[in-house]
């Protein structure tokens, strides 16, 4: 089996292969979508598995994709879908050595809170704050709380600022 996160460093398309583009998009069974899912569970299960270097490789890629987020429907969408995934993974001990989000202070932390922070001050995040909240709950549940405690932050914030 050819593993399509492999031929994406080599291709340098890591952001390609997070977001479904190109021939890195694995349909769901039920819906015209990218299964997030089935890519980190399939394929970087699969390179983590191949060397011990690879979890470096992994990580690195994932936070430039963290970098590479724009603050749209689409970019949000792909980043829940990859934290949900990836979490629901690790909680499983599926990513070996990955040591991605770690600690609350990791760049890859801070790269996730700036991005919901940029959210907030846009239209998108109160029309899209149901469904983040669906995801942070599911992560949470898997074991991280990041994206939780980042909403619960931002909805305190605004709630302050409406006081005034």
């Amino acid at each position: 089996m050819t593993n399509l996160f492999g031929i994406s460093i080599k291709s340098n398309e890591t952001n390609s292969f997070f977001r479904g583009e190109k021939n890195y998009f694995v349909r769901t069974p039920d819906f015209d979508r990218h299964n997030h899912g089935a890519n980190l569970g399939g394929h970087v299960q699969s390179f983590l598995k191949e060397s011990n270097d690879n979890a470096e490789v992994f990580d690195k890629a994932f936070i430039k994709f963290l970098e590479s987020l724009e603050v749209n429907k689409k970019d949000l969408t792909h980043l829940l879908a990859n934290l949900s995934a990836f979490f629901a993974l690790k909680n499983r001990g599926r990513l070996e050595r990955s040591t991605l989000f770690r600690c609350s202070n990791s760049t890859e932390s801070k790269f996730v809170y700036s991005y919901l922070t940029e959210v907030s001050n846009c239209k998108l995040y109160h029309v899209e704050k149901d469904r983040m909240y669906t995801h942070a709950n599911f992560i949470s549940k898997n074991g991280n709380d990041i994206v939780l405690n980042t909403l619960k932050e931002i909805d305190k914030a605004i709630g302050s600022l409406s006081t005034f």
